[in-house]
């Protein structure tokens, strides 16, 4: 028979969070037993500390420190913090009422499970209700494929997600060099650890959208995503030969599309003759519909010329 875990453990990793920071603590400590918590600060200038100080309950740390950044941050959190069913919240997100005693009570009746995930709602700067989103990734292959799945609105959003210690230390951690997709880099090794996971159907937090956060550095976070798929690719990722080879070909034509494979300077290669050097393009739809039409275009100006 399982034992229950007594609490749910959060990391919070902070720099200059004082804005939202009160209504991220009041939800974490709304949860009351259900939850501890363990404030990384990267050693903010505001008032951070003392906003965090003001609501730290006994079983909660304060810690404030340097760090390179919001995964460093993590990794000392999650060294020292403890707790056997684990996650992390932004400081400027919050923990819907329910959701930690309601993951506790799941990881209890699913033993073998190692992590679950939920909703999110989506939230303006006021803290106004903007939109839903439900993740649905159930295996290695799913969450590598960023063009069907993880950029086709069925990514997991970081504040639903929680998991077991055990987890976690088979993964080694966070990756310190990613600053912008460090969590998707974590949830791909978490799988390549072997995961079980699972979807419980409950708004488990609320994601705030607002101009100040990282995640708003689209265009370098999905930089970041390109580079950890190409890195797992390369590193042996126990995946089919086709999905590789699909997944390869994306990632290709993807760099061909944004120019990244073009010399400063210089011309891009037209798409016709790239895609003869690269014939595995036609793996994907998008260049197929693409290359279609440009041989409609080419016959048309053929017919208009010999009439």
């Amino acid at each position: 028979m399982s034992t229950k875990p007594q609490r749910l453990t959060l990391a919070v990793p902070v720099f200059n969070a004082q804005e939202f920071l009160p209504a991220t603590l009041e939800s974490l400590n709304a949860q009351e037993e259900h939850v501890c918590w363990w404030l990384q600060d990267g050693a903010s200038k505001d008032r951070t500390i003392e906003i965090a100080r003001s609501f730290a309950r006994p079983c909660d740390t304060v810690v404030c420190e340097p760090d390179s950044g919001q995964p460093d941050a993590l990794n000392r959190a999650f060294a020292k913090m403890g707790g056997e069913i684990i996650g992390f919240l932004n400081g400027d997100d919050i923990l819907t009422p329910g959701t930690a005693e309601r993951a506790l009570a799941y990881f209890e009746d699913h033993p073998e499970l190692d992590l679950i995930y939920g909703r999110v709602e989506w939230m303006d700067r006021n803290g106004k209700t903007t939109g839903h989103h439900a993740g649905c990734i159930q295996s290695l292959e799913e969450v590598l494929d960023i063009y069907g799945v993880w950029w086709s609105q069925r990514q997991w959003v970081q504040p639903e997600v929680f998991f077991r210690r055990s987890l976690w230390e088979k993964t080694a951690g966070f990756q310190t060099k990613w600053n912008l997709a460090f969590d998707y880099d974590f949830w791909v090794r978490c799988f390549r650890a072997g995961a079980r996971v699972a979807h419980v159907p409950a708004v488990g937090a609320r994601f705030r959208i607002h101009s100040g956060q990282k995640s708003n550095a689209s265009e370098l976070a999905a930089d970041e995503i390109r580079g950890i798929v190409s890195e797992h690719l390369s590193d042996g990722a126990e995946i089919g030969t086709l999905f590789q080879q699909r997944l390869h070909a994306h990632l290709s034509y993807d760099l061909y599309q944004l120019g990244k494979t073009t010399i400063p300077g210089k011309r891009r290669t037209p798409f016709v003759t790239a895609l003869l050097r690269h014939p595995l393009w036609f793996l994907c739809p998008s260049v197929r519909a693409r290359a279609k039409s440009s041989l409609a275009k080419l016959l048309g100006f053929r017919r208009r010329t010999i009439v």
